[in-house]
């Protein structure tokens, strides 16, 4: 995963820069230097994963997601995670 990669990521999960880093767990400063990164480190590209797992099972629990697609788009998030790696 790259900076540009943790950019869309965060955009499409509608934070900003400073919702990112706390949800990440780091100051804002670690997370824009990440964003500006050739490759981000293998443990933050896995917390998106579980992030973003985290937002669709709400929006499955709220029927507006369906388990054939969670499954669909998990498997595709960690495809990306490990042929980059």
């Amino acid at each position: 995963m790259t900076g540009w990669h943790l950019r869309l990521w965060r955009r499409s999960m509608l934070w900003s820069r400073e919702r990112a880093a706390a949800e990440l767990g780091v100051s804002l400063r670690t997370y824009k230097s990440y964003e500006n990164a050739e490759e981000i480190k293998r443990a933050v590209a896995l917390a998106t994963v579980t992030l973003s797992l985290t937002a669709m099972m709400h929006a499955l629990r709220s029927q507006q997601l369906s388990a054939e697609r969670l499954l669909q788009l998990l498997g595709e998030m960690t495809e990306s995670v490990s042929t980059e790696v």
